[in-house]
């Protein structure tokens, strides 16, 4: 008898790298077919776990590892993090994925579900084409998502956080200084007219997050004019969401470790965001809370007792040892 099959629909990405030249598609370290820029491809497995990959030259994306059911077609995106247009490739945001392509290479090439399209072990992601409007938000506000974090902690990461939140609630929604401040404005009254406007503030703390130093060997965080501290403390005072997000090993500050008005911040429940290869599962989680404030009428889980998985940022329940999706001791 014939094992129970499913479906793969895989489509690529455009970017302004490797149009001509095809990606060779992997299931479970097979190459099955290669692919053209733009172009979707359908592949039908049998239903139970596999790892999904693509590679091109030196590249070699991270597998994605899938459970299908028998009969279920799965829609997966795959691409590079290459500029996306020959006019990206000459901003900073442009340069910047240049550059990572060079140091790491491992990061490049991706495998990743596509909107609204489930997949065992991971956050539901069925709201994910659904972009907040107004009317989820507060009176008087627009949903917008403030991203507080220090360049020289973390600038890669939450630059990749940000392409995941803006592809997941939209452009107009996600502020970042460095694309979203207009030339020639004073940045401080822009971001505390943006913090005053905004529905949530995500602080990304990385290991240098805390002790980070100016050229005097002064802590940044003690200085009253610390952009990072005026934005933090402007959304804890104004009861703005604050969520922390951990990244590259960070770890949530104790109270005593910050300035008086920053110390609520210990208080806030923080997501952690691993390295590779569950940089993604962390971001689902991300959104998966971010969806909650945006539409504060559903009911929410209480995090009473819960923890998160250091290690891959799976919801970790009471009592349990180690962690269902990596499996590494909690």
């Amino acid at each position: 008898m014939n094992k129970p099959a499913a479906f793969i629909t895989l489509k690529r990405k455009k970017t302004s790298s490797y149009q001509i030249r095809q990606f060779a598609i992997t299931i479970d370290e097979n190459v099955v077919g290669k692919i053209k820029s733009g172009e979707t491809k359908q592949f039908k497995v049998p239903c139970g776990s596999h790892d999904i990959g693509v590679k091109i030259d030196l590249y070699k994306s991270e597998p994605l590892r899938v459970d299908l059911n028998p009969e279920q077609t799965l829609d997966l995106e795959c691409g590079d993090r290459s500029p996306e247009t020959f006019k990206e490739a000459f901003t900073l945001k442009g340069i910047e994925k240049s550059l990572n392509s060079l140091i790491k290479p491992k990061q490049y090439l991706y495998v990743q579900p596509v909107s609204g399209s489930p997949r065992k072990l991971t956050p539901n992601r069925a709201n994910r084409s659904v972009k907040p409007s107004n009317k989820t938000c507060s009176p008087g506000k627009s949903c917008t998502v403030f991203i507080s974090y220090r360049r020289e902690d973390s600038r890669e990461i939450t630059g990749r956080i940000c392409d995941r939140l803006t592809h997941e609630f939209g452009k107009e929604t996600i502020f970042r200084d460095v694309d979203s401040i207009p030339g020639g404005v004073d940045f401080r009254k822009h971001i505390n007219k943006t913090i005053d406007q905004c529905t949530m503030l995500v602080a990304i703390i990385g290991d240098k997050w805390l002790e980070a130093k100016n050229k005097k060997g002064e802590r940044r965080l003690d200085l009253s004019n610390d952009h990072l501290r005026v934005e933090i403390e402007t959304a804890l005072k104004k009861e703005i969401p604050v969520i922390p997000v951990l990244v590259k090993k960070g770890i949530m500050p104790d109270e005593d470790d910050l300035p008086e008005d920053l110390k609520p911040l210990a208080y806030r429940n923080a997501i952690p965001i691993p390295e590779e290869p569950f940089f993604h599962n962390g971001v689902d989680l991300l959104i998966k809370e971010m969806n909650k404030t945006f539409s504060p009428s559903e009911p929410v889980k209480q995090q009473k007792g819960m923890s998160f998985c250091i290690y891959c940022g799976n919801e970790i329940m009471p009592g349990h040892k180690f962690c269902i999706q990596c499996g590494k001791p909690v």
